[in-house]
């Protein structure tokens, strides 16, 4: 879970978000759909709740697990085989490769007593193993990287010998078997910085299908149009006009129709006291050929200051695209990991 208090987020002199907006808050369940135009804050604000940077102003609070995919993440050492990367999100990688060694060691002792030694060791390692999920994890983490198009032959290499793609794809693979803990409820929050990037149709459609099914919460920052239309079921747009976010507790196409509407009032209400300020300023300046009226019409031009103050800049209609894609399949039964 995660709360956001009176958060300001800036960039340079520039305020993208001011202090006086709602409290914002990721609860189990929710998958929200953080939106905006490019440059309004989005990558800055998923940040910030990661707790990878902080606010200008405001305060983040966070419990449970956070699982995050930057745009551009970290891999660590990449020597890392790919499959290791991702057992490591569950603390799995090291102990599998002792469980290797102690494998190899058996097969090659000769003298009994350290035979006898590298069995008892190999039997506790192998009880750890299982009581973090062992084989059955091991196996949940292939399907996860399968779907997600990374067969075989990638897991067994090294890091630095893959593309950025599929390095990212491992990346989004490790942050959801994380999450996913051996089929079971979970408390992870989800913060997905455009995680459809590298993906084909068919992982897609597989990724869609598991955040739906998610129990934790979700933001998802993302220009796909699809994934936000068949997940999310709230959404928080950032506009970058007022600087201000406005939270919609509704599916995609609601909000959309939603947002259209309040964009149709705000329209109507600069209109409105645009006509009442330019009449107030047209009154001041016949009042104000007459030295007794002067106060009056001063009184006035400030009345029509204020009226214009507060309106939100004017804006050019933000455009959403509607992509249809195509029909998908689902990917195939993944086999077991292979060994190196």
């Amino acid at each position: 879970m995660i709360t956001a208090t009176d958060l300001e987020v800036r960039a340079g002199a520039r305020i993208l978000l001011s202090a006086d907006g709602p409290t914002l808050r990721v609860q189990p369940g929710d998958r929200i759909g953080l939106v905006g135009r490019n440059g309004a804050g989005k990558t800055t604000t998923l940040r910030i709740l990661a707790g990878e940077t902080q606010p200008y102003a405001g305060s983040v609070t966070r419990s449970g697990q956070i699982g995050y995919l930057p745009q551009d993440p970290k891999e660590g050492n990449l020597d890392t085989l790919a499959r290791d990367r991702v057992l490591s999100a569950r603390g799995l990688d090291a102990l599998l490769t002792e469980l290797e060694k102690q494998q190899a060691l058996m097969a090659e002792v000769v003298d009994d007593a350290e035979r006898d030694r590298a069995v008892r060791r190999y039997g506790r390692l192998e009880e750890k193993f299982a009581a973090l999920g062992g084989y059955r994890a091991e196996s949940e983490a292939a399907r996860i990287c399968a779907n997600l198009g990374l067969p075989e032959r990638v897991l067994t290499q090294p890091l630095r010998t893959l593309s950025g793609g599929q390095r990212r794809r491992v990346e989004l693979a490790r942050i959801l078997f994380a999450a996913s803990d051996s089929g079971g409820d979970s408390s992870t929050t989800l913060l997905l910085d455009e995680p459809t990037n590298h993906l084909d149709a068919d992982s897609l459609g597989w990724l869609q299908d598991f955040l739906r099914a998610h129990t934790g919460g979700l933001v998802v920052v993302s220009h796909n149009v699809g994934l936000l239309a068949d997940v999310v079921n709230r959404v928080w747009f950032l506009d970058a006009v007022r600087g201000k976010v406005d939270v919609y507790n509704m599916g995609w196409q609601t909000y959309l129709d939603a947002r259209a509407v309040d964009e149709q009032r705000r329209r109507r209400e600069r209109v409105n006291a645009e006509r009442k300020a330019a009449a107030l300023r047209s009154q001041a300046a016949k009042l104000g050929a007459k030295a007794t009226k002067a106060v009056a019409a001063q009184n006035m031009l400030r009345r029509a200051e204020r009226m214009m103050a507060a309106l939100d800049e004017e804006r050019v209609a933000d455009k959403v695209a509607r992509i249809k894609f195509p029909t998908r399949r689902r990917a195939g039964e993944p086999r077991w990991w292979p060994r190196a």
